[in-house]
């Protein structure tokens, strides 16, 4: 089972990371350390472009099917871990875009998916946004700037909330481009109209290191968000850490814990209840006292 403790201080959980090489990358994560990031997330974003290409791979009458996986899989981080191993806990997260409930069923049935250690959606359309807030298994709502964002009932945002879904704010588009910060402010205030702001967490969305900002100016945009500086901070720490450790949940599914008390071997031992030894292994491994 993962280490929870590595889940602490300010986190960014969006380092885009598309098409980018390894100095590339390895710049950013030095970026975040300076500014005093101890957990961020390297985001690779899949558009709708992907199930285009997935249409046009018909096959003849009597070929074999062969359906090559839609996701890419992880980047191999061995180095770049070992490198910020005491400074940085650096995590894969895969983001992808959709219109229709087919298609996030294609991406969730994926084997690369469960490689990531977050997955977040961006839902096109109002049925992708209810299907998203009801049933699909993700971590992360997020939404492309550029684009205007389905806009987010009540209704829906309470039941995502609950369901341990978090709504994700990025500055980094806010700061290039006068319509991606038209459209973060208008949904930032839509979230706090609906939800209280509720689950929200802010990310970078950066794809260079100069777009990354330090924890305390986060604090400020989170202002132009709507949101207090008590929930500016709480949405790059303690939100994070509820998300992440979420996110672990639906990796690893449901497990049983077994708690077992050590007894002692000699007089000297600490006595039965001092010390226990903790078991822990996903359920559907575990064999039921009625099985043979």
């Amino acid at each position: 089972m993962p280490n929870l403790s590595k889940y602490k201080g300010f986190c960014d959980l969006s380092i885009v990371i598309n098409d980018v090489s390894q100095l590339h990358i390895k710049n950013m994560l030095h970026t975040a350390v300076e500014l005093g990031f101890e957990v961020v997330a390297l985001n690779r974003v899949l558009d709708e472009s992907v199930f285009e290409g997935d249409k046009k791979k018909k096959k003849k009458k009597g070929e074999p099917r062969d359906t090559p996986d839609l996701v890419p899989p992880p980047l191999q981080l061995g180095d770049l871990r070992e490198a910020f191993r005491e400074k940085l806990t650096i995590l894969q997260r895969l983001t992808f875009t959709f219109t229709d409930n087919l298609q996030a069923h294609k991406v969730i049935q994926s084997e690369n998916v469960k490689k990531y250690d977050l997955l977040a959606v961006i839902p096109t359309t109002e049925t992708a946004f209810q299907h998203v807030c009801t049933t699909l298994e993700a971590d992360i709502v997020s939404f492309d700037p550029v684009n205007k964002p389905v806009w987010c009932p009540r209704k829906l945002y309470n039941l995502a909330s609950e369901r341990g879904l978090f709504f994700e704010l990025m500055y980094a588009p806010a700061i290039l481009d006068t319509t991606s910060r038209r459209n973060i402010i208008q949904t930032a205030h839509g979230y706090h109209s609906c939800g209280k702001s509720k689950n929200i967490i802010i990310s970078s969305g950066a794809s260079k290191p100069l777009q990354i900002r330090g924890p305390y100016d986060i604090l400020c945009l989170g202002l132009i968000f709507g949101l207090s500086e008590e929930q500016s901070k709480t949405a790059i720490t303690s939100s994070c850490r509820a998300l992440l450790i979420k996110a672990e949940g639906r990796r690893y599914g449901k497990t049983l814990l077994t708690i077992q008390l050590k007894t002692p071997s000699s007089p000297t031992d600490s006595p039965a209840g001092d010390e226990m030894e903790v078991d822990i292994e996903p359920a559907h491994k575990r064999q039921r006292p009625d099985d043979s």
